[in-house]
């Protein structure tokens, strides 16, 4: 359980929001102050208006109307936070497996996994789990794409690359992106002909 008593938690959830309205910087803080209230699990219990609210989820926490909650829509939250990878990561692992869509129709009841996809955050997820060490610490530093990353590991496969019209440089970004065995083959092959 948390380290934050409901008053405590209560504060951390409306400045969290506050910030996310602010117009002067206020939204450079979001993700930051997000991350704590994930990490604290602050939607649990907490004061609001002198009133103590228990929440089961984040999403609820995200999609209450106030003063339960803040009203809000979490795609646009992920939006807030896309450029900050581990609140991303956070953030994801956060919302999953809590609540039902209503976005399917009636042919589709619920959708028990939500944890799939080519969205940023799963990438991020997927790259935490798939890839070393030194190669998560380049995507959290913005240095490396996720997807980059994942090619890089062998999880997806490279469908994107364009190359340049010179010959000289088109050799030199297929043995940088692919590797020098692969060009090797991709050279044999078309000696072959």
């Amino acid at each position: 359980m948390s380290q934050l008593n409901e008053i405590e938690r209560g504060q951390l959830c409306q400045s969290t929001i506050q910030s996310l309205y602010e117009a002067t910087g206020g939204l450079k803080h979001f993700p930051a102050l997000l991350k704590k209230v994930i990490s604290e699990r602050a939607w649990e219990r907490r004061e609001a208006h002198g009133k103590v609210v228990e929440l089961a989820s984040l999403r609820e926490l995200i999609t209450e109307k106030p003063l339960r909650g803040w009203g809000e829509d979490p795609a646009q939250i992920e939006a807030v936070i896309r450029d900050d990878p581990e609140a991303l990561v956070m953030f994801a692992e956060a919302m999953k497996h809590q609540g039902k869509r209503t976005d399917l129709g009636n042919n589709v009841p619920e959708v028990v996994r939500q944890d799939r996809g080519n969205s940023r955050a799963f990438s991020l997820s997927r790259v935490k789990r798939e890839c070393d060490a030194p190669t998560v610490a380049a995507v959290m530093a913005g240095e490396m794409s996720p997807n980059a990353a994942l090619v890089k590991a062998g999880v997806r496969e490279n469908r994107q690359v364009y190359l340049p019209r010179d010959p000289v440089q088109a050799v030199q970004k297929i043995r940088r992106v692919f590797g020098e065995k692969f060009l090797r083959a991709m050279l044999e092959s078309t000696e072959a002909r």
